[in-house]
C-alpha cells in the first residue's frame, strides 16, 4: 500500500474548483497532488532520474482512494471579488474548457461520452496553441495593458503631467475551505512502492504548497493504515481529476507552452468517486457543553491588556450588559445566577481571547466573545441578542466602537463582528476536535490541592497529584470523559501565555478565598471538540484551553 498524507500547516486549503471559479475545491484532486510532485521534481537541478522513475511508476497506479473530511465538516470562507490588473488578453480558453468538462460529466450514454471527450481534447489543444496573429480588438486590449509614460501622456495638473495607467482590472476570487481535520491523504491500496519509496519520500519532502501559494502543506509518506472516505466508482456522484499514463510528459509539454507565465490548464482525466458507506467511527466525538456559537467582539482601539487581565475584561463586559438591561431579572442561562445563588446549569461564558500558541505570540487580548451553551433555549438566545442590540444602540460611538472599562482596567474599545480579522478570535481555532489541549489562561481549581510551591516532604508533588484529579473532574463535567493524562505547571506552557503569578487573585472579592491556579497540558484517549473551558473561573476568562496537535 502507498499512502501520501498532506497536512495543511495553516489549517486552510486555497484552491479554486476547476468548474466553478467562485467555489473552493474540496476534496483536493489527485491530479493536483501529482502536479505538485512534478513541480518538486523540477525544483531539483539536475532532475534526479530515480525521482523521475518514481513519478512514471506512480502515474501507472490508477486513481487513488482518499481520506478527507466530508463536506458537512468543511467550513467555506465567504468569497469576495478582488479587482486585480489583467495580464492576459489573447488567451481565454479556461471558460471553454470548464464548459467542455461539465458536458463530459453530464454525458450519460457511451456515444455521448465519446463525443464530449473528443470536444474536450480539441478545446484543450486549442487553449495551448501559440497565437501568432491577433485581432484588432486583442491588440487594442493589449495596448490598454501598457503603463503610460510620465511625459506627454495623461492629464496635466499643477504644471506637471500626471501619470495615467490604462491597465484594466478584472474581478478575481480566492475561495478557501477550512476542514475540521487539517490532514487528508491519497491511498493506493494495491500499490507496492518499495522500489521507489526513498525517491517518493524526497519528492514529498520538497512539496511546500498545494493549490494557491498561500495553501502551505507538509507532505509525507504515511506508514500506517488510514481509513478511507472516498473510493473510485463509476456510480459515484463526486467527480475528481486524476492522472493516467503520460501525465508527467503532458505536464512537461504544457510547461514548454506556458513557461509559468501564460495561463495554463491542468491536464487530467475525470473520475467519479463514491463515499465509503462502511466507514466506521470507532467512538462518538465528545463535545463540550459550550458551543461554537459565539458572539465576537474584536479589539479596535484603546488599551492593549495582556491575558493576565482577562478576568477584568470579562467583568467589564458583564457589567456593561447588566447595566444596559436594568433591574429586570435575566434568565439564569444569561446571568449565571438564580434567586438562591449561582446557577448550576451551564450558562453564557464571557471569554477574552489572547494571542497565544504561535512563535511571536505576546499574550495580548485580541478581543472577547460571549460563548453560548450548547443547550441554550431559543427564548433565552433571543433575549441575549435583544440585549446586545440595545447595548450597541445606546453605547456605540460615532466610529462604531463600544467601550469596556471597569475598576483599574483602562478603556478597551471593541466592535462586534461576524467574521473576525484575527485568527485568535476565530471560534474554529478554539473549538476544533483534538486529543490534546493546553491552557491559554490558567485554571482556577475547584478546591485547594495544597501548596504547589513547597519543596518540603514532597508537598508540591502531592499537591500536583491532587490538582491533576481536580482538573480531571472538571474535564468530566465539561466534555463527559476524563483525560488519560494531565500535567500541571505554574509556568506557562504555550508561547505568549503568562505565568500564574501575573494573574490577580480570583474571585478577588472580600471574604472569599482566592482559588489556586495552574496551567495544564491535557491529553484524551479520544478526540474532543472544544471549546474547553475549565475550573471555577471558566465563565470569566480563566481555564481557556487551546487545541493543539501532537507532532
Amino acid at each position: 500500500m502507498l499512502a501520501i498524507e498532506v497536512e495543511l500547516l495553516t489549517g486552510r486549503y486555497a484552491a479554486t474548483a476547476h468548474n466553478d471559479r467562485g467555489r473552493a475545491e474540496w476534496p483536493p484532486h489527485p491530479a493536483r497532488l501529482f502536479s505538485a510532485l512534478v513541480a518538486a521534481l523540477h525544483d531539483h537541478d539536475p532532475v534526479d532520474p530515480a525521482e523521475r522513475d518514481a513519478l512514471l511508476w506512480l502515474e501507472q497506479q490508477g486513481a487513488p482512494s482518499l481520506r478527507a473530511d466530508p463536506e458537512s465538516k468543511v467550513g467555506r470562507r465567504q468569497v469576495q471579488d478582488v479587482y486585480v490588473p489583467v495580464n492576459d488578453v489573447a488567451l481565454g480558453g479556461d471558460e471553454a474548457i470548464r464548459e467542455a468538462e461539465k458536458k463530459l460529466v453530464e454525458a450519460k450514454t457511451p456515444a455521448a461520452k465519446r463525443k464530449a471527450q473528443a470536444a474536450l481534447e480539441k478545446v484543450r489543444t486549442d487553449s495551448v496553441a501559440i497565437v501568432t496573429e491577433y485581432s484588432d480588438d486583442a491588440l487594442t486590449t493589449a495596448t490598454a495593458l501598457m503603463v503610460a509614460p510620465f511625459v506627454g501622456v495623461g492629464e496635466k495638473k499643477d504644471g506637471k503631467w500626471k501619470r495615467q495607467q490604462g491597465r484594466t482590472r478584472r474581478a478575481r476570487t480566492f475561495p478557501v475551505v477550512l476542514p475540521e481535520t487539517p490532514t487528508f491523504a491519497f491511498l493506493w491500496p494495491n500499490a507496492d512502492p518499495s522500489a521507489h519509496h526513498a525517491a517518493l519520500e524526497r519528492l514529498c519532502a520538497r512539496v511546500t504548497r498545494l493549490g494557491h501559494s498561500s495553501s502551505l502543506v507538509r507532505c509525507t509518506l504515511a506508514d500506517r493504515g488510514l481509513m478511507l472516505t472516498l473510493e473510485p466508482s463509476d456510480e459515484g456522484e463526486v467527480v475528481l481529476r486524476v492522472v493516467g499514463p503520460r501525465q508527467l510528459e503532458r505536464l512537461e509539454e504544457a510547461f514548454q507552452h506556458h513557461r509559468a507565465v501564460e495561463p495554463r490548464v491542468l491536464p487530467a482525466r475525470l473520475q467519479r468517486y463514491r463515499a465509503v458507506s462502511d466507514v466506521a467511527v470507532p467512538h462518538a466525538l465528545h463535545e463540550s457543553v459550550f458551543s461554537s456559537d459565539w458572539v465576537i467582539f474584536e479589539r479596535v482601539g484603546g488599551s492593549r491588556p495582556l491575558a493576565s487581565r482577562a478576568t477584568d475584561v470579562a467583568l467589564a463586559l458583564r457589567k456593561a450588559l447588566i447595566e444596559t438591561h436594568g433591574n429586570a431579572d435575566l434568565p439564569e442561562t444569561l446571568s449565571g445566577h438564580t434567586a438562591n445563588g449561582p446557577a448550576k446549569q451551564t450558562h453564557v461564558a464571557l471569554v477574552p481571547l489572547p494571542f497565544v500558541g504561535q512563535e511571536h505570540a505576546d499574550g495580548a487580548l485580541m478581543g472577547c466573545a460571549l460563548v453560548l451553551p450548547r443547550e441554550l433555549p431559543k427564548n433565552d438566545r433571543e433575549i441575549l441578542f435583544r440585549l446586545l442590540a440595545k447595548w450597541e444602540k445606546q453605547r456605540t460611538n460615532e466610529r462604531g466602537e463600544l467601550t469596556l472599562a471597569a475598576g483599574t482596567l483602562p478603556p478597551f474599545l471593541v466592535r462586534r463582528v461576524d467574521v473576525p480579522s484575527k485568527k485568535s478570535l476565530d471560534p474554529d481555532r478554539w473549538c476544533r476536535p483534538t486529543k490534546r489541549f493546553i491552557t491559554a489562561t490558567p485554571i482556577a481549581l475547584d478546591r485547594n490541592p495544597g501548596n504547589l510551591r513547597s519543596n518540603r516532604d514532597r508537598t508540591a508533588h502531592r499537591a500536583a497529584l491532587e490538582a491533576q484529579k481536580i482538573i480531571s473532574d472538571a474535564c468530566l463535567r465539561v466534555v463527559g470523559i476524563r483525560p488519560i493524562s494531565v500535567e500541571v505547571s505554574l509556568a506557562p506552557l504555550l508561547p505568549g501565555a503568562q505565568h500564574v503569578r501575573d494573574y490577580l487573585p480570583w474571585p478577588g472579592q472580600p471574604g472569599r478565598t482566592a482559588r489556586v491556579r495552574a496551567h495544564a497540558d491535557i491529553r484524551f484517549a479520544e478526540r474532543v471538540r472544544g471549546p474547553l473551558l475549565l475550573g471555577a473561573g471558566r465563565y470569566f476568562g480563566l481555564g481557556l484551553c487551546l487545541p493543539v496537535e501532537d507532532r
